[in-house]
Protein backbone atom coordinates (compact mmCIF):
# COMPACT_ATOMS: atom_id res chain seq x y z
CA UNK A 1 0.00 0.00 0.00
CA UNK A 2 1.29 3.64 -0.93
CA UNK A 3 1.85 5.98 1.35
CA UNK A 4 -0.29 9.24 1.42
CA UNK A 5 1.18 12.31 -0.56
CA UNK A 6 3.19 13.95 2.70
CA UNK A 7 1.56 17.59 3.53
CA UNK A 8 4.39 20.11 3.24
CA UNK A 9 3.66 23.22 5.21
CA UNK A 10 2.12 26.18 3.01
CA UNK A 11 4.74 28.55 3.51
CA UNK A 12 6.82 31.07 6.15
CA UNK A 13 7.46 33.93 7.90
CA UNK A 14 10.91 34.85 8.75
CA UNK A 15 13.68 37.55 9.18
CA UNK A 16 17.00 37.04 7.37
CA UNK A 17 19.34 39.98 7.70
CA UNK A 18 17.47 43.30 7.49
CA UNK A 19 14.60 41.18 4.97
CA UNK A 20 10.93 40.56 6.18
CA UNK A 21 10.52 37.16 4.34
CA UNK A 22 6.96 35.86 3.75
CA UNK A 23 6.42 32.91 1.49
CA UNK A 24 3.01 31.77 0.46
CA UNK A 25 1.24 29.72 -2.48
CA UNK A 26 1.59 30.71 -5.79
CA UNK A 27 -1.35 31.80 -7.18
CA UNK A 28 -3.22 33.95 -10.13
CA UNK A 29 -3.12 37.05 -8.24
CA UNK A 30 0.88 36.82 -8.26
CA UNK A 31 1.03 35.76 -11.96
CA UNK A 32 2.18 39.59 -12.77
CA UNK A 33 5.14 40.01 -10.33
CA UNK A 34 6.36 35.91 -11.45
CA UNK A 35 5.93 36.95 -14.91
CA UNK A 36 8.61 40.12 -14.40
CA UNK A 37 10.99 37.98 -12.18
CA UNK A 38 11.19 35.30 -14.93
CA UNK A 39 12.20 38.21 -17.54
CA UNK A 40 14.81 39.17 -15.62
CA UNK A 41 16.16 36.64 -14.76
CA UNK A 42 15.87 33.79 -17.54
CA UNK A 43 17.13 34.11 -21.10
CA UNK A 44 14.03 31.76 -22.34
CA UNK A 45 11.32 32.83 -19.75
CA UNK A 46 8.12 30.78 -18.94
CA UNK A 47 5.15 31.62 -20.91
CA UNK A 48 2.13 33.41 -19.48
CA UNK A 49 0.04 30.13 -20.11
CA UNK A 50 2.44 27.65 -18.57
CA UNK A 51 2.79 30.20 -15.39
CA UNK A 52 -0.80 30.61 -15.25
CA UNK A 53 -1.65 26.73 -14.89
CA UNK A 54 1.59 26.67 -12.35
CA UNK A 55 -0.73 29.01 -10.41
CA UNK A 56 -3.52 26.35 -10.31
CA UNK A 57 -3.76 24.72 -6.89
CA UNK A 58 -2.67 20.79 -7.78
CA UNK A 59 -1.84 17.69 -5.51
CA UNK A 60 1.59 17.19 -7.39
CA UNK A 61 2.94 20.83 -7.08
CA UNK A 62 4.20 22.86 -4.68
CA UNK A 63 4.96 25.83 -5.67
CA UNK A 64 5.76 28.98 -3.60
CA UNK A 65 6.36 32.80 -4.00
CA UNK A 66 8.85 34.49 -1.23
CA UNK A 67 7.90 38.28 -0.41
CA UNK A 68 10.66 40.19 0.43
CA UNK A 69 10.11 43.29 2.72
CA UNK A 70 6.51 42.96 1.18
CA UNK A 71 7.07 42.58 -2.95
CA UNK A 72 7.45 39.23 -4.67
CA UNK A 73 11.08 38.71 -5.36
CA UNK A 74 11.86 35.12 -5.44
CA UNK A 75 9.59 31.89 -6.23
CA UNK A 76 10.53 28.58 -6.32
CA UNK A 77 8.26 25.57 -8.15
CA UNK A 78 8.05 21.99 -7.40
CA UNK A 79 6.41 18.97 -8.79
CA UNK A 80 6.19 15.97 -6.48
CA UNK A 81 6.87 12.57 -7.91
CA UNK A 82 6.01 9.78 -5.36
CA UNK A 83 9.03 10.04 -2.37
CA UNK A 84 10.79 12.77 -4.46
CA UNK A 85 10.53 16.16 -5.31
CA UNK A 86 11.53 17.62 -8.99
CA UNK A 87 12.55 21.54 -8.57
CA UNK A 88 11.34 23.38 -11.62
CA UNK A 89 12.00 26.81 -11.58
CA UNK A 90 13.92 28.73 -9.00
CA UNK A 91 14.17 32.44 -8.71
CA UNK A 92 15.59 35.16 -7.11
CA UNK A 93 15.59 38.83 -8.48
CA UNK A 94 19.01 39.76 -9.74
CA UNK A 95 19.62 42.93 -7.49
CA UNK A 96 19.12 40.20 -4.64
CA UNK A 97 21.40 37.68 -6.06
CA UNK A 98 24.58 36.91 -4.27
CA UNK A 99 23.80 37.92 -1.18
CA UNK A 100 22.96 34.98 0.96
CA UNK A 101 18.85 35.02 -0.24
CA UNK A 102 19.11 31.84 -2.56
CA UNK A 103 20.62 29.61 -0.20
CA UNK A 104 18.51 30.33 3.05
CA UNK A 105 15.61 29.38 0.53
CA UNK A 106 17.05 26.37 -1.00
CA UNK A 107 17.46 25.18 2.57
CA UNK A 108 14.42 26.23 3.87
CA UNK A 109 12.79 24.10 0.75
CA UNK A 110 14.99 21.25 1.23
CA UNK A 111 14.45 20.66 5.32
CA UNK A 112 10.80 20.58 4.52
CA UNK A 113 11.41 18.13 1.67
CA UNK A 114 12.85 16.25 4.21
CA UNK A 115 10.47 16.53 6.73
CA UNK A 116 7.75 15.43 4.34
CA UNK A 117 9.73 12.02 3.98
CA UNK A 118 10.83 13.19 0.41
CA UNK A 119 13.74 10.73 -0.69
CA UNK A 120 15.65 13.24 -3.44
CA UNK A 121 15.59 16.54 -4.89
CA UNK A 122 16.59 16.43 -8.62
CA UNK A 123 16.47 19.65 -10.91
CA UNK A 124 18.30 20.99 -14.24
CA UNK A 125 19.97 23.64 -14.75
CA UNK A 126 21.87 25.44 -17.35
CA UNK A 127 25.79 24.38 -17.85
CA UNK A 128 26.56 27.79 -17.97
CA UNK A 129 24.97 28.74 -14.96
CA UNK A 130 28.15 28.49 -12.76
CA UNK A 131 26.40 30.76 -9.77
CA UNK A 132 23.14 27.88 -9.58
CA UNK A 133 25.75 25.11 -10.40
CA UNK A 134 27.58 26.43 -7.01
CA UNK A 135 24.49 27.26 -5.23
CA UNK A 136 23.46 24.03 -5.57
CA UNK A 137 26.61 22.49 -4.90
CA UNK A 138 27.26 23.85 -1.70
CA UNK A 139 23.49 22.44 -1.13
CA UNK A 140 24.24 18.90 -1.38
CA UNK A 141 23.64 18.45 -4.96
CA UNK A 142 25.55 16.15 -6.99
CA UNK A 143 25.70 16.17 -11.02
CA UNK A 144 24.35 13.23 -12.63
CA UNK A 145 24.47 13.02 -16.08
CA UNK A 146 24.32 16.35 -18.71
CA UNK A 147 21.15 16.63 -21.15
CA UNK A 148 22.73 17.07 -24.24
CA UNK A 149 20.85 20.13 -26.27
CA UNK A 150 18.36 20.31 -23.46
CA UNK A 151 17.40 24.05 -23.64
CA UNK A 152 15.58 24.80 -27.09
CA UNK A 153 15.77 28.52 -26.95
CA UNK A 154 20.07 28.04 -27.48
CA UNK A 155 20.16 23.99 -27.45
CA UNK A 156 22.27 24.64 -24.65
CA UNK A 157 22.97 21.31 -22.12
CA UNK A 158 21.24 20.76 -18.78
CA UNK A 159 22.86 19.39 -15.52
CA UNK A 160 20.78 17.30 -14.10
CA UNK A 161 21.81 17.52 -10.04
CA UNK A 162 20.05 15.25 -7.18
CA UNK A 163 20.26 15.83 -3.73
CA UNK A 164 19.63 13.20 -1.21
CA UNK A 165 18.02 13.56 1.62
CA UNK A 166 19.23 12.79 5.27
CA UNK A 167 17.14 11.07 7.48
CA UNK A 168 13.95 11.11 4.43
CA UNK A 169 12.01 8.25 3.71
CA UNK A 170 8.27 7.57 4.50
CA UNK A 171 7.81 4.46 7.04
CA UNK A 172 11.23 4.82 8.05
Amino acid sequence: MRNPMPRLVEGFRARFRTWELEAEPFRPEHLPAVQALEELCFSAPWSEQLLREEAQPRSHAWNLVVRVDGVVRAFFFNWIVLDEMHLLNFAVEPALQGRGLGGFLLDWMLAEAARGGFRQVSLEVRASNAPAIGLYSSRGFKRVFLRKGYYTDNHEDAVIMVCRLEGAGRGA
